[in-house]
């Protein structure tokens, strides 16, 4: 045990012995002496020193202003265009239309698979969830549409769906909340 301590204590020891390297070959007294020359204080007491190198110059520069255009709203391109997306939301309004949820349901889904960041595909499965007594999953369906619909008339459909979701699982909070966004847009 006296073996194990004395060992780190003489490892401390060197190692603390390296450390101390030895200052710069000027003495200290001439440095100390060159930067008390130019220092001055201020009245508060702090002693403000200057660098020894000269300030750096600012030089103007031409700033090119491009010019003003347009403000355009900004829209993404969701895949609504694509031809497949097209055709499987037909596919998806007659299946509801006609109230075969599951091919609506399918079509919806397939839909989604080729434009994700379409609200409509949202739209459509929080409907047959909706009626499908699966209020939950219409209400946080519809809300995802919502994060990707583009227009009021569409974001006015899907709270409505959230309003019928809140209505079917007895939700308040969500129900007031539905009504107020439907009375904003």
């Amino acid at each position: 045990m006296y073996l194990k301590h004395s060992l780190f204590f003489s490892i401390m020891v060197t190692l603390v012995g390296c450390q101390s390297l030895p200052q710069s070959s000027q003495p200290s007294t001439q440095q100390g002496s060159k930067k008390t020359e130019s220092a001055t204080r201020n009245p508060d007491g702090v002693q403000v020193t200057p660098y020894d190198q000269p300030e750096i110059k600012r030089e103007s520069m031409n700033v090119i202003i491009p010019p003003q255009q347009k403000k355009t709203t900004q829209t993404f391109d969701d895949g609504r265009n694509l031809p497949a997306f097209k055709k499987l939301i037909q596919q998806t309004q007659s299946a509801y239309k006609s109230g075969k949820w599951t091919e609506a349901e399918q079509a919806a889904l397939q839909a989604q698979r080729i434009a994700p960041q379409s609200a409509e595909t949202y739209m459509y499965l929080a409907l047959v969830a909706n009626n499908t007594n699966q209020a939950k999953k219409a209400d946080a369906l519809a809300r995802r549409g919502l994060s990707y619909a583009q227009s009021n008339a569409m974001k006015r459909q899907l709270w409505q769906i959230v309003l019928k979701a809140a209505q079917n699982n007895k939700d308040a909070t969500s129900l007031k909340e539905a009504q107020a966004q439907i009375k904003a847009l």
